[in-house]
């Protein structure tokens, strides 16, 4: 079975990788290197543990009283298009209690194996920096620390392995030497990873290429709609037939669908970030700032902070005071770290977003033989291998679409 695969990130990487486990002929195409765009620009976070969507009770119109704050977290840019105005109307109506629990039985679901997965696939050879030090969540607001441990609760009872316990006082004070007074305390996780996003997708396209995966990287692919009915991969002047076409393109996969006339409810998610010096004050582990909504990664030679959620459309352009925001957050939280008096600078990537925040993975429904991966938000790298290895699986024939009805394409 010939598999062509639109998208060199995290997510079409591990599609060719398991498909080509699965016995497939796999090329990967794209018009930039693996893990150029997002995929790169993460916290690089594996966790079950906060796999939940982001339309939740409130969400939307916390970021409606943000809007007036350049520098806020999460934000929407107006926007008049019909395609628009149809996602935020229908995420609004999935921030309810009920859409977002039965959406966190999906992630957990699809992620619960996924710490196991990257522990294979560094046992296949696969070489990347990783680390399974506790995540601890700071809370300035006691009520969302009491909320939170019970979510916590909820995903104790459904990821292998996973644990937390309650830290305040001095116990919060030995996790972060440097944390400022005056927090209501933190929340520690274990069980979740952590890794340098690029290492990964480095690793993942080289073992790729070691298992005989084909690699056309430097120009756009789009899909043509042939005589017969079927889709065919433009890349340059050449049209390129294959049994099945995955798609995973990330925030541009609407781009390419557009060849075929099909599309899907998926709208790019701005993310921010900095890559700060290491410092003795610095976190050792990782850390999340629960109301900044600001991930702190250290990795080996830099440590990592990301966040911000801003829905404007495919554009890529850095809005200095927006990330700025991540840098204005710390002092809130911590004492003594970090130095900013060298200015870092910032980077941005675009995540794709669904309107129930559950990723799209399975066949078109006018075209079977074209598989979508995509919408993933900030779960690119936490659901990378078993979203490849479901697309291998539906692929293959060896799991139904129909059993996977709610990360379908048309459930929208």
């Amino acid at each position: 079975m010939r598999t062509i695969v639109i998208g060199a990130g995290a997510i079409g990487l591990s599609a060719a990788y398991y498909l080509r486990k699965s016995g497939a002929d796999v090329t990967v195409v794209d018009a930039v290197q693996p893990g150029s765009k997002a995929s790169s620009h993460n916290a690089g976070w594996v966790v079950p543990s906060m796999s939940t969507p982001v339309p939740a009770p409130g969400v939307l119109p916390q970021a409606l009283r943000w809007m007036l704050r350049r520098d806020s977290p999460l934000y929407v840019q107006p926007n008049l298009s019909p395609q628009f105005i149809r996602f935020m109307l229908t995420m609004l109506r999935h921030c309810t209690t009920a859409r977002f629990e039965a959406g966190l039985k999906v992630l957990a679901d699809l992620g619960a194996e996924t710490v196991q997965m990257f522990d294979d696939l560094r046992a296949d050879g696969v070489r990347f920096e990783s680390h399974a030090d506790p995540f601890t969540m700071l809370f300035k607001d006691g009520r969302k620390l009491e909320h939170h441990a019970h979510e916590l609760d909820a995903m104790k009872s459904v990821i292998p392995g996973f644990s937390w316990r309650a830290l305040e006082g001095e116990a919060l004070v030995r996790e972060c030497p440097s944390v400022a007074a005056g927090l209501a305390g933190g929340l520690q996780t274990f069980g979740d990873r952590s890794l340098d996003p690029a290492s990964f997708t480095n690793g993942l396209a080289a073992a790729c290429t070691r298992d005989g995966v084909e690699f056309l990287l430097g120009k756009a692919a789009s899909l043509r709609q042939e005589t017969d009915g079927s889709a065919s991969v433009v890349v340059g002047e050449k049209a390129l037939r294959a049994d099945r076409i995955v798609v995973a393109a990330g925030a541009w996969t609407n781009q390419v669908l557009a060849g075929i006339g099909e599309r899907i409810a998926l709208q790019a998610g701005k993310g921010y970030g900095y890559d700060l010096p290491l410092e003795d004050d610095g976190p050792t582990r990782p850390l999340y700032l629960a109301e900044a909504k600001v991930a702190i990664t250290p990795l080996a030679t830099k440590v990592r902070i990301a966040g911000t959620m801003g829905f404007g459309g495919i554009n890529e352009r850095i809005d200095v005071v927006r990330a700025g925001g991540l840098l204005s957050s710390l002092p809130s939280y911590f004492s003594r770290w970090p130095d900013l008096t060298r200015k870092p600078q910032p980077w941005t990537g675009l995540r794709p977003m669904t309107p129930d925040g559950l990723p799209i993975i399975g066949p078109l429904p006018r075209k079977p033989r074209v598989l979508v991966a995509t919408g993933h938000a900030m779960l690119g790298i936490s659901l990378a291998p078993p979203t490849g290895q479901l697309i291998a699986e539906l692929a293959t024939g060896q799991t139904s679409a129909a059993s996977r009805a709610s990360l379908a394409a048309d459930r929208f």
